[in-house]
């Protein structure tokens, strides 16, 4: 048996239908279609035109590498309490992925984080 085909390739991801993710090769234009289930977390910091890694076995794309950090955007959080001034509080903030992260109390709706793709976590204010 000869050696199993390893690949790395450049790609962008172009849209979710379900629990197909689909990516595009920026060279050829050809489009590779990754399954939720080989995503994993990673679905929670997919947006479109994301630059990724794919990982091709045998010819076949069977996981994507993400950036180090994606900037989205807060969608639904508590209002900030006035006054509420505790060092290194937080609350919890829904982001327009579906992602939960905990962010500082300041924050509010609209606003936009940088969010750690490697451990979920929120970095900083964008």
């Amino acid at each position: 048996m000869g050696r199993p085909d390893v690949e790395d390739k450049d790609g962008q991801f172009l849209y979710a239908a379900g629990d197909t993710f689909t990516f595009m090769d920026p060279q050829s234009y050809e489009q590779y279609e990754i399954t939720k289930e080989m995503l994993g977390d990673q679905v929670n910091f997919l947006v479109d035109g994301m630059n990724v890694s794919i990982l091709f076995f045998d010819g076949k794309a069977v996981s994507v590498e993400l950036p180090n950090s994606v900037v989205l955007e807060i969608v639904e959080t508590e209002p900030a309490v006035k006054g509420d001034t505790a060092t290194n509080a937080t609350k919890r903030a829904k982001l327009n992925t579906g992602h939960t992260v905990n962010v500082p109390l300041f924050m509010k709706e609209g606003e936009k984080v940088k969010v750690d793709t490697r451990t979920g976590e929120y970095r900083r204010r964008v």
